[in-house]
């Protein structure tokens, strides 16, 4: 996991036959491209873990003693000695097994995923590998025992997060530089002739994934994470994913178990779509991920905004939160909220009330959301939808929007009605269906409205808006102009490469007519991670006939006379939120950071992307741009 104070081309895949046969995708068979995991993915654990939906994430160890982020302070904030016997303060006196499980099923969750050792080394458990663990702080508990019974007594699936880097053990080389960073020398010397041996490192680890599996499951998935070191390879990763198969056959793994992509560390945005990746599902971070039903995927953030670990100061809101779980639904996808308690072992009384804050919605309009599937109409910024069984269960984001035009669907709509019990009308015919409800019934964070289907809901496929730059008239800065068109073809095979003769490339496309544009998705490469170039850009509109100036314009158009400037609406620089470390990420791609944007609507006729900065010749496979 990063530090965490820091669709539509892609979506229309069809699963792997592994995924696809667990979840009943109508797209059938394997994808024909060959993407797809390597190892077949255990249906039946696939099914159960993408219908629990919403799950709790919980970093707990030492590091609360301090009340910093865990592991990224380490050496950063703290000095490596200091924080490496933080464990010998660590006594959470408070710690209820049994408390903390029912809260969170009382919250509304599904599913728990404990951290049982981060990047820090520190083990959560009584193991016998190393003596950096729980049971020799003055604790001395089990507490994944007594976590793992209480989540059996209280039916909450156990998930369990396992950091591949290491930052104490001497023999987990090149562990200690992430992100820029330099995170500490290893907690102990190795005897006098011996050397770091990452193949032994392994074995370690692999001890204790068999001590976490014989002792503390049936472990329904497993979140890995830290795969950044270069001999953490690609062949050991499906070695790994092996392993865990023959210790429990039913396991699942996320993808980062495979460490590279391409070559490459996965980015906490990036689906695996390369060919054969190792893991059962993708986990993602930083910002809402697009729509995707090619690849099974779960999204994080922490409930106070800015870390993990257990930090002091405020909690978010609670409607974020659900926001964040009905979007991820929507996208199909899984939500999982990051929630700790300090070094006392109790949580904090604020973070409960907002918990049982959230519940109300969770117990209410739960069933729009758990147990579906994301779609068939893809999530915009105004709308999005679940669907199980003959139902659509629409969510309507944007509290001013009473009345919805959607595209049209494949199968008759036979009944219409709100999960609030307000009132619903809709009308559909061959080119759209419209929804309309009272103004009263408007509900935050979503308006729920429920279309009955004469047939499955589940087997039509995902159904995007239209993307306006598909049709509009698109030119350049390039000198030849016969590859503009590429950019907006919908083909991901064919692109647009800026020439090299503007020090800022533009392509500019003409919509025909004035259009409410609120998001866009870039696409630098052919899949995924192909391409990652493009460092910095901006979308701008031109506002008027006169091309008037606006305050917070940017440069003016290249071949434009004095006073004709374009106005600013999006500009796309790093990850976009307020912490002390983004400037260790301001060279990072911006493909990391926002696979979507989403900016304030605004009407124009004709729409820029510059690109600011890019570090080698930006290369385009696609942009797309939505009214909603």
């Amino acid at each position: 996991m990063i530090a965490a104070t820091a669709g539509a081309a892609f979506a229309g895949g069809v699963w792997a036959s592994a995924v696809a046969s667990a979840l009943g995708d109508a797209a059938g068979s394997a994808a024909t491209n060959g993407i797809g995991p390597l190892l077949p993915t255990p249906a039946a654990a696939l099914k159960r873990f993408l219908g629990l939906r919403y799950g709790a994430f919980i970093h707990w160890g030492p590091a609360t003693v301090l009340g910093k982020e865990i592991s990224w302070t380490r050496e950063v904030e703290t000095p490596s000695a200091e924080y490496d016997v933080l464990y010998k303060r660590f006594n959470p006196v408070e710690f209820d097994a049994d408390v903390w499980v029912k809260m969170l099923k009382d919250s509304g969750f599904r599913y728990l995923t404990f951290v049982t050792k981060h990047h820090e080394g520190f083990a959560m458990w009584d193991t016998k590998t190393t003596n950096y663990n729980i049971m020799n702080s003055p604790f001395r508990r089990d507490v994944l025992k007594e976590i793992s019974a209480a989540c059996k007594k209280h039916d909450l699936a156990l998930c369990l997060y396992y950091s591949i880097a290491d930052f104490y053990q001497p023999d987990c080389i090149g562990a200690s530089s992430a992100n820029g960073m330099y995170l500490g020398p290893p907690g102990y010397s190795l005897p006098e002739g011996r050397n770091p041996n990452f193949d032994r490192y392994v074995e370690y680890m692999k001890t204790q994934l068999k001590e976490l599996t014989q002792n503390y499951g049936p472990v329904l998935a497993w979140w890995f994470d830290g795969g950044w070191m270069s001999d953490w390879t690609y062949e050991r990763g499906v070695d790994l994913l092996k392993y865990m198969r023959s210790l429990q056959a039913d396991t699942l793994a996320d993808q980062r178990v495979g460490g590279a992509y391409n070559g490459r560390v996965y980015m906490p945005t990036w689906f695996p779509t390369d060919r054969k990746y190792v893991g059962d599902f993708a986990v993602l971070e930083v910002d809402t991920p697009r729509f995707n039903r090619t690849i099974p995927w779960e999204y994080t953030t922490p409930a106070n905004g800015r870390s993990y670990c257990w930090t002091p100061g405020p909690y978010g809101d609670p409607h974020t939160w659900i926001d964040n779980f009905i979007k991820s639904a929507c996208g199909d996808g899984n939500y999982l909220l990051g929630l700790t308690p300090p070094a006392s072992g109790r949580f904090d009384p604020a973070l409960i009330d907002k918990l049982a804050e959230s519940s109300v919605w969770v117990k209410r309009y739960g069933a729009s959301v758990f147990e579906t599937r994301g779609g068939p109409y893809m999530r915009t910024n105004v709308y999005g939808s679940t669907c199980k069984g003959n139902l659509i269960y629409l969510h309507v984001f944007d509290p001013k929007v009473t009345t919805l035009t959607l595209p049209p669907l494949p199968r008759k709509i036979v009944g219409c009605s709100m999960l609030n019990g307000g009132k619903a009308t809709v009308a559909q015919d061959a080119k759209s269906v419209t929804v309309s409800v009272n103004p009263n019934d408007v509900a935050s964070p979503s308006t729920i409205v429920v279309l009955k289907l004469e047939g499955s809901a589940e087997q039509i496929a995902p159904i995007s808006e239209p993307s306006l730059t598909r049709a509009a008239t698109v030119r350049s800065s390039n000198k030849d102009p016969s590859g503009d068109h590429m950019i907006a073809d919908g083909d991901m095979q064919t692109f647009w490469k800026s020439d090299g003769h503007t020090k800022q490339p533009w392509i500019e496309f003409d919509l025909g007519t004035e259009k409410t544009v609120s998001r866009a998705t870039l696409f630098e490469g052919e899949y995924e991670g192909e391409l990652a170039n493009i460092h910095r850009y901006q979308i701008e509109v031109k506002l008027g006939d006169e091309w008037k100036p606006v305050e917070g314009a940017s440069a003016c158009w290249p071949e434009c006379q004095p006073g004709r400037e374009w106005k600013r609406v999006a500009d796309i620089s790093t990850w976009g939120t307020d912490t002390g470390q983004e400037e260790d990420f301001n060279d990072w791609p911006i493909s990391v950071f926002h696979p979507e944007i989403r900016f304030t609507p605004v009407r124009a006729r004709k729409v820029r992307l510059k690109i600011l900065k890019s570090v080698a010749p930006a290369v385009i496979h696609e942009f797309e741009l939505y009214e909603r």
